[in-house]
Protein backbone atom coordinates (compact mmCIF):
# COMPACT_ATOMS: atom_id res chain seq x y z
CA UNK A 1 0.00 0.00 0.00
CA UNK A 2 1.22 3.54 -0.93
CA UNK A 3 1.94 5.68 2.20
CA UNK A 4 -0.08 8.77 2.59
CA UNK A 5 0.73 12.18 1.98
CA UNK A 6 3.15 13.89 3.93
CA UNK A 7 2.39 17.12 5.10
CA UNK A 8 4.58 18.91 2.58
CA UNK A 9 3.60 17.63 0.16
CA UNK A 10 -0.29 18.57 -1.99
CA UNK A 11 -2.05 18.28 -4.91
CA UNK A 12 -3.63 21.61 -7.00
CA UNK A 13 -4.82 21.84 -10.73
CA UNK A 14 -2.10 22.89 -12.82
CA UNK A 15 -1.02 26.72 -13.32
CA UNK A 16 1.22 27.60 -16.53
CA UNK A 17 4.47 28.42 -14.89
CA UNK A 18 4.61 24.76 -14.35
CA UNK A 19 5.63 23.80 -17.75
CA UNK A 20 9.08 24.92 -16.18
CA UNK A 21 8.99 21.41 -14.07
CA UNK A 22 6.02 19.03 -15.82
CA UNK A 23 8.03 18.33 -19.36
CA UNK A 24 11.13 17.24 -17.81
CA UNK A 25 9.48 15.44 -15.10
CA UNK A 26 6.70 13.57 -18.07
CA UNK A 27 9.92 12.56 -20.02
CA UNK A 28 11.97 11.02 -17.50
CA UNK A 29 9.09 9.56 -15.58
CA UNK A 30 7.49 7.77 -19.19
CA UNK A 31 10.29 7.66 -21.56
CA UNK A 32 8.58 5.18 -23.71
CA UNK A 33 5.50 7.84 -24.03
CA UNK A 34 4.94 8.10 -27.72
CA UNK A 35 4.32 11.76 -27.24
CA UNK A 36 7.85 12.07 -25.19
CA UNK A 37 9.60 11.43 -28.35
CA UNK A 38 8.40 14.70 -29.65
CA UNK A 39 10.89 16.32 -27.12
CA UNK A 40 10.02 19.05 -23.74
CA UNK A 41 9.08 21.91 -25.84
CA UNK A 42 6.07 19.84 -27.43
CA UNK A 43 5.05 18.45 -23.79
CA UNK A 44 5.47 21.82 -22.50
CA UNK A 45 2.44 22.79 -25.59
CA UNK A 46 0.73 19.70 -24.80
CA UNK A 47 0.55 20.18 -20.62
CA UNK A 48 -1.07 23.75 -21.27
CA UNK A 49 -3.73 21.79 -23.87
CA UNK A 50 -5.04 19.48 -21.09
CA UNK A 51 -5.25 22.47 -18.71
CA UNK A 52 -6.65 25.30 -20.93
CA UNK A 53 -9.34 22.61 -22.29
CA UNK A 54 -12.74 22.81 -20.68
CA UNK A 55 -13.10 18.98 -21.74
CA UNK A 56 -9.42 18.15 -20.04
CA UNK A 57 -7.74 18.48 -16.49
CA UNK A 58 -4.41 18.96 -15.64
CA UNK A 59 -3.06 17.97 -12.05
CA UNK A 60 -0.07 18.37 -10.35
CA UNK A 61 1.61 17.45 -7.19
CA UNK A 62 3.82 19.75 -5.67
CA UNK A 63 6.67 19.60 -2.73
CA UNK A 64 6.11 23.17 -0.64
CA UNK A 65 9.40 22.70 1.02
CA UNK A 66 11.43 22.86 -2.09
CA UNK A 67 8.58 24.73 -4.48
CA UNK A 68 9.28 21.23 -7.29
CA UNK A 69 6.35 19.98 -9.03
CA UNK A 70 7.04 16.35 -8.64
CA UNK A 71 3.95 14.92 -10.15
CA UNK A 72 1.48 15.08 -12.76
CA UNK A 73 -1.79 13.79 -14.31
CA UNK A 74 -3.41 14.43 -17.44
CA UNK A 75 -7.11 13.51 -18.06
CA UNK A 76 -9.97 13.74 -20.20
CA UNK A 77 -13.99 14.34 -18.91
CA UNK A 78 -14.94 14.35 -22.34
CA UNK A 79 -12.31 12.64 -24.24
CA UNK A 80 -13.53 13.13 -27.94
CA UNK A 81 -14.43 16.94 -27.13
CA UNK A 82 -11.34 17.26 -25.49
CA UNK A 83 -9.54 16.05 -28.33
CA UNK A 84 -11.13 18.36 -30.97
CA UNK A 85 -10.37 21.50 -28.66
CA UNK A 86 -6.59 20.24 -28.87
CA UNK A 87 -6.79 20.30 -32.67
CA UNK A 88 -8.44 23.45 -33.01
CA UNK A 89 -6.43 25.20 -30.29
CA UNK A 90 -3.13 23.77 -30.24
CA UNK A 91 -3.21 21.84 -33.49
CA UNK A 92 -0.44 23.98 -35.58
CA UNK A 93 1.76 24.95 -32.06
CA UNK A 94 2.07 21.30 -31.69
CA UNK A 95 2.09 20.18 -35.17
CA UNK A 96 5.17 22.47 -35.86
CA UNK A 97 6.98 20.83 -32.68
CA UNK A 98 6.38 17.34 -33.94
CA UNK A 99 7.40 18.09 -37.36
CA UNK A 100 10.62 19.86 -35.69
CA UNK A 101 11.43 16.48 -33.90
CA UNK A 102 10.60 14.37 -36.84
CA UNK A 103 12.63 16.14 -39.12
CA UNK A 104 15.78 15.82 -36.47
CA UNK A 105 15.16 12.16 -35.72
CA UNK A 106 14.29 10.32 -38.98
CA UNK A 107 13.63 7.02 -37.05
CA UNK A 108 10.65 9.56 -34.93
CA UNK A 109 9.66 10.97 -38.57
CA UNK A 110 9.43 7.45 -40.01
CA UNK A 111 7.81 6.11 -37.37
CA UNK A 112 5.14 9.12 -36.93
CA UNK A 113 4.34 8.52 -40.99
CA UNK A 114 3.72 4.32 -40.24
CA UNK A 115 1.77 4.10 -37.74
CA UNK A 116 0.16 7.52 -36.66
CA UNK A 117 -0.06 9.76 -39.53
CA UNK A 118 -3.38 8.54 -40.98
CA UNK A 119 -5.24 8.15 -37.70
CA UNK A 120 -4.24 11.86 -36.59
CA UNK A 121 -4.95 13.14 -40.27
CA UNK A 122 -8.54 11.73 -39.79
CA UNK A 123 -8.97 12.50 -36.50
CA UNK A 124 -8.21 16.43 -37.07
CA UNK A 125 -11.00 16.62 -40.25
CA UNK A 126 -13.21 15.02 -37.55
CA UNK A 127 -12.49 17.78 -35.13
CA UNK A 128 -12.94 20.21 -37.99
CA UNK A 129 -15.68 19.49 -39.36
CA UNK A 130 -17.73 18.34 -35.87
CA UNK A 131 -16.93 22.46 -35.11
CA UNK A 132 -17.73 23.47 -31.77
CA UNK A 133 -19.53 22.22 -28.91
CA UNK A 134 -20.59 23.41 -25.99
CA UNK A 135 -19.66 21.85 -22.47
CA UNK A 136 -21.69 19.18 -21.13
CA UNK A 137 -23.82 19.60 -18.60
CA UNK A 138 -23.34 16.79 -15.63
CA UNK A 139 -25.09 13.40 -16.91
CA UNK A 140 -24.08 15.13 -20.74
CA UNK A 141 -22.89 13.04 -23.95
CA UNK A 142 -20.04 11.18 -23.03
CA UNK A 143 -19.72 9.84 -19.65
CA UNK A 144 -16.39 7.83 -19.94
CA UNK A 145 -13.41 9.58 -19.40
CA UNK A 146 -9.46 8.73 -20.04
CA UNK A 147 -6.52 9.08 -17.61
CA UNK A 148 -3.98 9.88 -20.52
CA UNK A 149 -0.92 9.99 -18.31
CA UNK A 150 0.50 9.92 -14.79
CA UNK A 151 4.02 10.43 -13.51
CA UNK A 152 5.67 10.66 -10.28
CA UNK A 153 9.53 11.83 -9.84
CA UNK A 154 11.26 8.42 -8.67
CA UNK A 155 12.06 9.45 -5.39
CA UNK A 156 8.58 11.08 -4.62
CA UNK A 157 7.11 7.37 -5.62
CA UNK A 158 5.60 4.82 -2.74
CA UNK A 159 4.45 7.74 -0.23
CA UNK A 160 0.64 8.58 -1.64
CA UNK A 161 1.78 11.35 -4.53
CA UNK A 162 0.15 8.81 -7.27
CA UNK A 163 -2.77 7.88 -5.53
CA UNK A 164 -3.65 11.32 -4.52
CA UNK A 165 -3.20 12.46 -8.17
CA UNK A 166 -5.65 10.04 -9.20
CA UNK A 167 -7.95 10.54 -6.38
CA UNK A 168 -8.36 13.93 -7.34
CA UNK A 169 -8.72 13.02 -11.05
CA UNK A 170 -11.28 10.67 -10.04
CA UNK A 171 -13.21 13.68 -7.67
CA UNK A 172 -13.11 16.10 -10.82
CA UNK A 173 -14.28 13.11 -13.13
CA UNK A 174 -17.69 12.51 -11.08
CA UNK A 175 -18.25 16.21 -10.35
CA UNK A 176 -18.72 16.03 -14.39
CA UNK A 177 -21.12 13.68 -14.09
CA UNK A 178 -18.51 10.96 -15.39
CA UNK A 179 -19.83 7.04 -15.11
CA UNK A 180 -16.30 5.60 -15.92
CA UNK A 181 -12.83 6.23 -16.44
CA UNK A 182 -10.37 4.37 -18.55
CA UNK A 183 -6.62 4.05 -18.94
CA UNK A 184 -4.28 2.50 -20.83
CA UNK A 185 -0.65 0.82 -19.71
CA UNK A 186 2.26 -1.13 -20.98
CA UNK A 187 0.90 -4.75 -20.99
CA UNK A 188 4.67 -5.90 -19.58
CA UNK A 189 6.89 -4.99 -16.29
CA UNK A 190 7.46 -1.49 -17.81
CA UNK A 191 3.38 -0.82 -17.15
CA UNK A 192 1.66 0.54 -14.06
CA UNK A 193 -1.14 -2.11 -13.92
CA UNK A 194 -0.53 -3.53 -10.50
CA UNK A 195 -0.57 0.24 -8.75
CA UNK A 196 -4.28 1.04 -10.39
CA UNK A 197 -5.77 -2.86 -9.45
CA UNK A 198 -4.35 -1.55 -5.78
CA UNK A 199 -6.46 1.63 -6.13
CA UNK A 200 -9.49 0.20 -7.44
CA UNK A 201 -9.28 -0.37 -11.30
CA UNK A 202 -9.93 -3.48 -12.98
CA UNK A 203 -8.10 -4.90 -15.80
CA UNK A 204 -10.04 -5.63 -18.67
CA UNK A 205 -7.67 -7.06 -21.07
CA UNK A 206 -4.50 -6.79 -23.16
CA UNK A 207 -5.72 -4.92 -26.72
CA UNK A 208 -4.39 -3.51 -29.95
CA UNK A 209 -4.31 -0.13 -30.43
CA UNK A 210 -4.94 1.09 -34.21
CA UNK A 211 -1.36 1.78 -34.69
CA UNK A 212 -0.38 -1.95 -33.66
CA UNK A 213 0.74 -1.31 -29.94
CA UNK A 214 -0.40 -3.97 -27.61
CA UNK A 215 -1.90 -2.93 -24.60
CA UNK A 216 -3.59 -3.30 -21.24
CA UNK A 217 -6.53 -1.61 -20.51
CA UNK A 218 -7.96 -0.58 -17.04
CA UNK A 219 -11.28 0.95 -16.05
CA UNK A 220 -13.27 2.12 -12.81
CA UNK A 221 -16.81 2.83 -11.99
CA UNK A 222 -17.69 6.10 -10.40
CA UNK A 223 -20.11 5.95 -7.89
CA UNK A 224 -22.28 8.92 -7.47
CA UNK A 225 -21.74 10.63 -4.44
CA UNK A 226 -19.13 8.32 -3.03
CA UNK A 227 -15.62 9.46 -2.38
CA UNK A 228 -12.56 9.72 -4.24
CA UNK A 229 -10.75 6.19 -4.15
CA UNK A 230 -7.05 6.37 -2.75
Amino acid sequence: MDRPLPPSLGTRLFAPPDVADTPGLHARGLPHDFVTRFGERFLARYHLAFAQSPYGTAIVADDHETGRVVGILLGTLDTPAHYGFLVRSHGMGLAMRAMAQAIRHPSLGKDLAKSRAGRYARGIARSVFRGRRKRPEKGGWDRTGFLAHLVVEEEYRGCGVGSSLVAAYQARARDAGLQRLELATLPDERGAGPFYERLGWEYEGERVSRSGERFALYARLLEEGGTAGC
